[in-house]
């Protein structure tokens, strides 16, 4: 009964080279990432990517809208047509928004952008229009004046959180493949 040469070295009990034996294995699977890459994206205002930016600013101005709502509902105010159709356009846009970036869509975040300006500019003309009244010496001027400065830079870092997650999916550094290396949080990693 006569083995092949080759045969004889592969097994253990016939082995008897002093040598250290050495096995080499080829993986024929791409090469997976080992998670040390580094972020590329954008950090908005150094706290989170832009993506999740996008979701928390939308939804908190989704929030807002609503409770916005709820108290001239229990304060009996008047709602003209338009007031109405305002209130349904914010709705419908922050959810559409905050909707898109979960699904890692560009398109809604971009109309999101349009609406925030388009909203500025309509704020701005209805100020330009009405501002009498803030100067006749209205008991709630500054606090009116404070409520329309907390819109401005509300809608201002909306638009930029906006423009950055869209810039960001264009060029490809947010995506849902790249996502786990963007993700970025300075208080939860979800």
């Amino acid at each position: 009964n006569h083995q092949h040469p080759t045969r004889r070295l592969s097994t253990h009990k016939q082995y008897t080279s002093r040598e250290p034996q050495t096995t080499t294995m080829v993986d024929s699977t791409p090469l997976i990432p080992d998670g040390k890459e580094k972020k590329e994206g954008h950090r908005v205002l150094c706290c989170c990517d832009s993506r999740k930016a996008v979701i928390i600013l939308n939804v908190l101005a989704l929030a807002l809208t609503i409770a916005s709502l709820i108290i001239r509902l229990v304060d009996n105010q008047y709602f003209a047509t338009w007031t109405i159709i305002l209130y349904v356009l914010y709705l419908f846009f922050y959810s559409i928004v905050a909707w898109g970036a979960l699904q890692f869509g560009k398109l809604a975040v971009e109309w999101g952008i349009f609406w925030s300006i388009v909203d500025m500019i309509w704020t701005s003309v209805y100020l330009a229009r009405n501002s009498g009244w803030m100067v006749e010496g209205s008991l709630n001027r500054t606090a009116t004046i404070v409520g329309y400065s907390i819109f401005y830079v509300f809608h201002v870092l909306i638009i930029y959180a906006n423009w950055t997650y869209v810039s960001e999916v264009g060029k490809g550094i947010m995506s849902r493949e790249t996502h786990s290396r963007e993700k970025y949080s300075c208080c939860c990693n979800v």
